[in-house]
């Protein structure tokens, strides 16, 4: 396997390879010369580590200075590091904001007890539902962020960069939900074949909740969504 200027392994067409042989997976190069990191190695563990630190200076300075900051060169003086370091680990902005959203979304959603057998199945789903919905104490802050996040992604004068992030997460989002709906259609409490649909729903309910919380009626409040993601989840269940 050849090499490149930086020791990251790189492909060679198998035609000009003399002899194939098994080598473990490759992941970024951590700018090391004539090392790469293999999962299981320190190097691998540092890379993993680099990158971790990237992901967190993003999110500090998208909370500080909003979402349309983060740019390469941005990112990378947050992180301390140079953007062409940066670059090893995230070629592209839109990787490095596709793995912002990843973060956002993976750090405020967890299972719960979602593969909890012993336990209703829709009071299940519900709670793993509930984490979409903010917090009374952050109700106005949380509600207002999301709303700014549309605006720049789709209002008058839209940011690519903001679309990206927000496209990312509403990805990272309907997999969160589709995982949720597999393990219980794998217990045997929805239907397989209605999972994505069932995904696409939730998404759905869930934006439409926020923007019924953020402008009203004053009648909607943080207890109406429970309860509009209860009944949710009641016809979900099979």
């Amino acid at each position: 396997m050849a090499r490149g200027r930086c020791g990251c392994a790189r492909v060679v067409p198998a035609a000009h390879q003399r002899r194939r042989t098994a080598e473990p997976p490759l992941v970024r190069c951590t700018g090391t010369p004539y090392q790469y990191a293999v999962p299981g190695t320190a190097y691998y563990d540092a890379s993993m580590a680099r990158r971790d630190e990237i992901i967190e200076a993003a999110l500090r300075l998208a909370k500080a200075e909003g979402i349309g900051a983060l740019s390469v060169r941005a990112v990378a003086n947050a992180a301390g590091i140079g953007p062409t370091t940066l670059r090893h680990y995230f070629p592209s902005q839109a990787e490095l904001r596709q793995a912002v959203a990843v973060a956002c979304v993976s750090g405020s959603l967890d299972d719960l007890a979602i593969a909890d057998d012993t336990r209703d199945p829709v009071r299940r789903l519900h709670e793993c539902l509930l984490q979409f919905l903010p917090s009374s104490e952050q109700q106005e802050a949380a509600l207002d962020g999301w709303f700014e996040l549309y605006r720049l992604a789709l209002g008058p004068e839209p940011l690519p960069a903001v679309r990206e992030l927000l496209e990312s997460g509403h990805r990272s989002s309907a997999q969160v939900l589709q995982r949720w709906l597999g393990t219980l259609a794998d217990q045997g409490h929805v239907v397989p074949d209605e999972v994505d649909t069932h995904a696409t729903r939730a998404l759905a309910l869930i934006d439409g909740i926020h923007l019924n919380l953020l402008i009203g009626p004053e009648p909607f409040d943080l207890q109406a969504a429970r309860e509009a993601l209860r009944w949710f989840a009641e016809r979900v269940i099979a």
